[in-house]
């Protein structure tokens, strides 16, 4: 969804801009009606835009929460039974944050890649 509000995005700044540019040259382009509805299509664009990186962001940050302490819970049986020393706990706490790293790369990298899939 968000390569298509994005699309969108650059279709009505663009159509935006062209009219304010229309207008400059030619006295019977640009007038406030129609500076007005096209202003009011960006700014509706936006805040389609805004409301779904909001919740993308949301998403991103609950995942990342959840995916800190998904090693605490994987070890928590190890842990309580006293299997494991301190340094081992962090050892293996190191492998999980590389791991978590790397599989956060795409959330990380989306907003590059939405810009990306968004130029046709």
């Amino acid at each position: 969804k968000l390569p298509g509000l994005q699309f969108n995005n650059q279709k009505v700044e663009a159509a935006y801009r062209k009219e304010l540019v229309y207008g400059e040259d030619h006295a019977d382009r640009a007038q406030p009606a129609t500076l007005n509805e096209l202003f009011s299509r960006v700014r509706k664009n936006y805040f389609r835009l805004y409301f779904h990186y909001a919740y993308f962001n949301l998403t991103a940050t609950w995942y990342g929460q959840l995916d800190i302490l998904y090693n605490l819970v994987v070890l928590f049986p190890s842990i309580a039974a006293g299997k494991l020393t301190l340094g081992l706990i962090n050892q293996i706490g190191g492998v999980f944050g590389k791991v978590r790293d790397s599989f956060q790369y795409l959330i990380n990298s989306w907003k590059t890649i939405i810009e990306l899939l968004s130029i046709h």
